[in-house]
């Protein structure tokens, strides 16, 4: 697993970096770990070919620019596929996630108690990534991490990806079981990805790309609830 760190404290990447490294030997996975110090030293890294599996980015840095922020949507933007895991001391940065496909959030203050239990989420997702269907008469495996929504018609499903569309027979019940928790049923025949919500209101979620999904009466309460414990 390629992690890289982009924080402007070097205590703290120290830190980060030497816990990272404890858990990988403690949980006996291979980790490499790479730092940058700014949102800038990232994007150069990023152009000589220099890319992760997860990326951990201070949401705060350059004297209380929303740094962070600006390197997760560059991330979208070149379509990078790494989990992004903002690290921050300020609980109110924590509402800007929607928008860059945020994986996990982990104050400052917690690290001790809770990057352990981060990085376990961050390997079963990693390990997961891959979706696989039979279409056209072939199996078709996609990286979960591209799905934006699945769709049911009848006995089809209807898949959208980043980069392609896919029709497929199968029950969305089974895929919500298979794909686990990091997608969300918002409506008797609608999956989407959690990472790709960019805008929640009671009658609907908006996703990557302005594409706006139905939240069902029946579903709304549970669709609030688990976007609300996304956001601790």
């Amino acid at each position: 697993m390629r992690i890289m760190i982009c924080d402007d404290e070097p205590q703290y990447r120290a830190l980060l970096h030497e816990k990272i490294l404890q858990d990988g030997f403690a949980h006996d996975y291979e980790v490499e770990v790479a730092e940058t110090g700014s949102c800038q030293e990232l994007l150069e890294a990023l152009d000589k070919g220099i890319n992760a599996d997860v990326y951990f980015l201070d949401i705060q840095m350059e004297k209380n620019v929303d740094d962070g922020i600006r390197a997760g949507r560059e991330l979208c933007r070149r379509g990078e596929t790494g989990l992004i895991v903002y690290v921050t001391g300020y609980l109110d940065y924590v509402q800007t996630g929607y928008e860059v496909r945020a994986f996990r959030y982990l104050l400052k203050s917690q690290i001790h108690e809770k990057l352990s239990g981060v990085l376990a989420d961050i390997r079963q997702e990693l390990s997961g990534k891959g979706f696989s269907f039979q279409a056209g008469g072939e199996t078709v495996r996609v990286d979960r991490r591209e799905i934006l929504y699945l769709e049911s018609d009848k006995r089809q499903l209807h898949m959208v990806a980043r980069s392609a569309e896919y029709c497929f027979y199968g029950s969305l019940d089974s895929a919500e079981k298979e794909l686990g928790e990091r997608f969300l049923r918002c409506h008797r025949s609608y999956l989407v990805n959690i990472e790709m919500i960019r805008k929640y209101c009671n009658h609907g979620i908006t996703l990557q790309g302005n594409i706006l999904i139905p939240v069902s009466r029946s579903y709304a309460k549970a669709v609030k609830q688990r976007l609300m414990m996304e956001m601790r």
